[in-house]
């Protein structure tokens, strides 16, 4: 595993910039956003791929200072009701594909989306499956007629530009938890994984480490971002609050530098699951945090994730069996 940092993080400064910020602290590997609902601040998918030179001077910053993109992020809603949203969504979606063909990424971090609840809405509209029969009919329709086909038909443009499609389940989102990205991938298969990010589960109750147990070798990607849970506010109002995003201290839950709402000890857990399940790729920073600044919350979360990251491979073998190898090679010393 290495340390990689999500541009998003860095939205209030340039391109530039923010490879400096990573170079800052020993961070050679760039998860990429830009699209869908991300500000074009860094680059424009679209432009990059249209122009072969504004490509190559992107690929020259990085190569100045050492980094490479381990990932692109282009999250947008391509299953919105209004087309031309849809249509803009879909469009970087296929040029982050192209751009990250030619500059050899094999993974692009995305968002599922919403559609609209039946094909006259004009907003999107997130349904959980209930008990109410008047929704019932509704998601059906949703994952039948808009979902699924649209996911097939991206899995073969990702497909066409050798790139594995990794889903974040993320509420407001068609899929959003363990049991909607099954769901879709089985119904897409192997070409959609999942980007996991710790902080879009907590607060809706589900265990992170549980996850990566039940999901295995299908994460290819990962966010590492933390959460503080108020218990007094979870108590009064539950988790689903109905506060603003930006009303931090009306919420019941809020996105938090790593260590902040976790201890090192939920973090080494939370490698040792990667680990065991195979998973060897990126951990990318992402900085979503209301009481720091984002210089701030980069650091402190580089130096929690150095304490707690493996520094070598996992072990060929355990310790019991290299002890025996060791003391039986000394008895064959000895005859």
């Amino acid at each position: 595993m290495e340390i990689a940092l999500l541009s998003a993080s860095m939205l209030d400064r340039s391109w530039e910039e923010t490879l400096d910020a990573a170079s800052k602290h020993g961070i050679r590997l760039i998860e990429a956003c830009a699209g869908g609902h991300i500000p074009k601040v860094h680059y424009d998918p679209v432009q990059l791929a249209a122009n072969d030179s504004a490509l190559a001077a992107f690929r020259r910053t990085l190569e100045l200072r050492g980094q490479q993109i381990c990932s692109f992020s282009c999250h947008g809603n391509p299953l919105h009701p209004n087309p031309s949203i849809a249509q803009a969504a879909h469009d970087d979606f296929v040029a982050t594909c192209q751009i990250a063909q030619r500059l050899g990424v094999k993974t692009l971090s995305l968002l599922a989306g919403t559609p609209g609840g039946s094909p006259d809405d004009q907003t999107p509209n997130w349904i959980i499956n209930s008990a109410f029969v008047m929704f019932k009919e509704a998601y059906k329709w949703q994952w039948r007629e808009r979902v699924i086909p649209y996911w097939k038909s991206a899995a073969e443009i990702a497909d066409r530009y050798d790139v594995k499609l990794c889903i974040e389940p993320h509420t407001g989102d068609v899929v959003y938890n363990t049991q909607t990205f099954l769901r879709l991938r089985e119904a897409v298969g192997p070409t959609m994984g999942m980007n996991l990010d710790p902080s879009h589960l907590w607060w809706q109750g589900i265990d992170p480490v549980v996850l990566i147990q039940t999901i295995g070798k299908a994460i290819y990607t990962c966010h590492v971002k933390d959460v503080s849970m108020d218990a007094q506010l979870v108590a009064r109002d539950g988790v689903a609050s109905s506060a603003d995003y930006d009303d931090w201290e009306a919420r019941s839950w809020s996105y938090r530098t790593l260590g902040y709402g976790h201890s090192e000890s939920f973090w080494r857990d939370f490698l040792i699951a990667l680990r065991r399940v195979g998973y060897d790729g990126p951990l990318s920073i992402e900085c979503e945090e209301p009481y720091l600044t984002v210089n701030d919350s980069l650091a402190k979360s580089v130096q929690l994730l150095r304490c707690v990251m493996p520094e070598e491979p996992p072990p060929t073998a355990n310790w019991m069996e290299a002890y025996q190898l060791g003391d039986y090679d000394k008895k064959l010393s000895r005859s």
